[in-house]
């Protein structure tokens, strides 16, 4: 899902893009796909190769005006489901969905100039 499902959805828009010479995929990846841990032997390869998928994927379709980015969450986002798991954890300890959202939307108006690849998002709380 993480990889053969955004590639299957990028191949989707991509030709438009190229066509419009311009356009965004922003990949939502985590910090697992630079390491695995004791938790995560199928998680972090997963993400490892969505990670690799972006990559290729920025370097073929940047010089057709289309960014590619990533952007590695590092933490646990701020959804229901999250804050029933962890109750006791403080809300500043969460990432913020609206914030994730500001993140991902100011990838999309970067001036092709100064393009980034590859952003983080935490909490100032997440220990890191």
């Amino acid at each position: 899902m993480n990889a053969l499902g955004a590639l299957l959805c990028a191949k989707q828009v991509f030709p438009t893009m190229i066509e419009r010479g311009k356009g965004s995929i922003v990949f939502i990846g985590a910090t697992a796909s630079r390491r695995g841990g004791i938790h995560t032997a199928a998680f972090a390869p997963a993400k490892a190769a969505q990670r690799s998928l972006a990559e290729s994927m920025a370097r073929k379709l940047w010089p057709k005006g289309i960014h590619v980015a990533l952007v590695i969450i590092d933490g646990v986002v701020d959804i229901p489901s999250s804050r029933e798991r962890m109750p006791d954890r403080p809300v500043d300890a969460f990432v913020s969905p609206a914030a994730l959202a500001e993140t991902v939307h100011g990838l999309t108006v970067q001036d092709r100039r100064g393009w980034s690849f590859e952003v983080e998002v935490r909490p100032f709380l997440e220990p890191w």
